[in-house]
């Protein structure tokens, strides 16, 4: 099986937590992860790659539902606004 992209991965494990603020360390791993790319298109590429391996975990994990979506918020959230940038 294909392993998950090392920010899915502490996705996973901040929402197998279930504790106070889970969603913005996701959000945070996320951020980090989007900040090691410089180019605006190559924030674009790791957010696609972000968003793939998290419907990948859905499959695997299937009772985080509400949690990705909320991650997965973030990330459209991050797309609009390099959009916005671009324009």
């Amino acid at each position: 099986m294909q392993q998950l992209a090392q920010p899915i991965e502490a996705v996973r494990h901040v929402a197998d937590g279930s504790r106070a603020g889970a969603v913005l360390e996701a959000e945070a791993a996320v951020d980090a992860y989007v900040s090691d790319f410089p180019e605006p298109g190559d924030k674009v590429i790791a957010l696609d790659i972000l968003l793939r391996d998290l419907a990948r975990l859905r499959l695997r994990a299937p009772e985080l539902d509400a949690f990705l979506d909320a991650v997965e918020g973030h990330i459209d959230d991050l797309h609009r606004d390099l959009a916005r940038r671009a324009a």
